[in-house]
């Protein structure tokens, strides 16, 4: 359900970056993940999850996202024909509210914050037989679909790089990169 996004070398001539014991010069590239038909790099994750649920049987997909997953699980369920509710937290933006529901997604509203939503989203799972829940961001699922982020990169290089940084706001991501970079570099 993902696109293969453009990799685009910074116009910064050349930048310095952090490399064993010093700073040496490099091009930088940029993996633009917000030409995504989901505007972030989740649906690469959440479709291949929402796409996995599906071929085990799933008739419904939910999820617990104020944010960028929520929005990736909307579109995929969206995309695969099936039903998504969405539970997100009173603090989750109108705007987000608004957009989940243009692809589809029921929206539930619990709790002040993501752990509340997370628990109404996972008790929801008790009544509904085929629902199958996508978690936002804890899930090898997820960690495998986005690795094919770095096999664009390797692809769309114009050479071998030695080094790969990843600029982001969560560890875990990181942590789903690497699955890719091992994968593509040091095996």
């Amino acid at each position: 359900m993902h696109v293969a996004s453009p990799l685009i070398e910074s116009k910064i001539e050349k930048t310095n970056v952090a490399q064993g014991s010093g700073l040496h010069r490099a091009k930088v590239y940029l993996k633009m993940e917000n030409q995504q038909p989901s505007r972030s790099f989740k649906i690469r994750g959440v479709g291949f999850a929402c796409s996995k649920a599906k071929q085990a049987g799933a008739t419904e997909l939910v999820s617990s996202s104020g944010g960028n997953a929520g929005l990736a699980v909307a579109y995929a369920g969206k995309q695969l024909g099936l039903p998504v509710t969405v539970v997100v937290p009173e603090t989750c933006p109108e705007f987000m509210q608004q957009l989940l529901k243009q692809q589809g997604a029921t929206v539930q509203v619990a709790g002040g914050v993501w752990d509340q939503a997370n628990q109404a989203a996972l008790s929801l799972l008790e009544s509904r037989k085929g629902s199958y829940y996508i978690h936002p961001f804890d899930d090898p699922d997820l960690w495998q679909g986005h690795s094919s982020m770095i096999e664009e990169i390797k692809a769309d290089l114009p050479k071998k790089t030695s080094t790969c940084c990843v600029l982001c706001r969560r560890w875990r991501f990181v942590f789903r990169c690497c699955f890719g970079v091992e994968e593509m570099w040091l095996v």
